[in-house]
């Protein structure tokens, strides 16, 4: 779905083309809601009057046409919400089935969100994770180069992959080759990285 598709897929003419035809189905019959405004029955009590009549349903009528018009734009609304959902769900579902650990991370550094496979490698849930920063798991010694790497990427500066070491708890430092680009969509970077290769014997 692209994201044309999340406008009105009806132009506004026909929106009230339909509106009319909706109404004209129901005649006379279609009512107003029982917490209908003053001006509405003010409206009425104009229709009453042979003076007035013409002129008050011509409106009442237009009013009835807007309102039909309304609820249909609010299925638009509705059908383009669901498949919004729907778009984001399954980019989740991608996004949790890569093939490597995956963070996107603020211009600080931070995480704002992890996948499946980094929740993994990092033993920990994503509430706890959310708002740490990357250095919270590298060790000390490459604090400083892991941040100039991440700043490079933070300038759009092509930045070479990086042998990384993560501190897990409860488990031996885990062994990684990191890559990172600048976000497309917001300030920061996405990184992502896969188990590095055993030392060849």
């Amino acid at each position: 779905m692209t994201s044309a598709s999340l406008h009105f897929t009806q132009p506004q003419s026909n929106l009230r083309e339909r509106a009319k035809t909706l109404l004209q189905a129901h005649g006379s019959g279609l009512s107003v809601a029982k917490d209908a405004s003053v001006a509405l029955r003010v409206l009425f009590d104009l229709a009453a009057s042979p003076e007035t009549a013409h002129d008050a349903l011509a409106l009442l009528h237009e009013l009835q046409v807007h309102q039909v018009e309304l609820d249909l734009q609010n299925e638009e609304l509705q059908t383009s919400r669901s498949e919004l959902e729907a778009t984001c769900e399954r980019q989740q579902l991608l996004h949790d089935a890569s093939a490597c650990a995956q963070l996107v991370l603020d211009d600080k550094g931070c995480v704002l969100e992890c996948n499946a496979l980094a929740l993994q490698h990092l033993n920990a849930s994503s509430t706890f994770c959310v708002g740490k920063s990357l250095t919270h798991w590298v060790a000390k010694a490459d604090v400083q180069r892991t941040q100039t790497w991440l700043d490079l990427a933070l300038q759009n500066k092509p930045a070479a992959s990086l042998g990384l070491v993560l501190r897990v708890p409860a488990r031996d430092g885990r062994h990684v080759v990191a890559a990172v680009r600048v976000n497309p969509l917001a300030a920061g970077v996405l990184l992502a990285w896969v188990d590095a290769p055993p030392p060849s014997v």
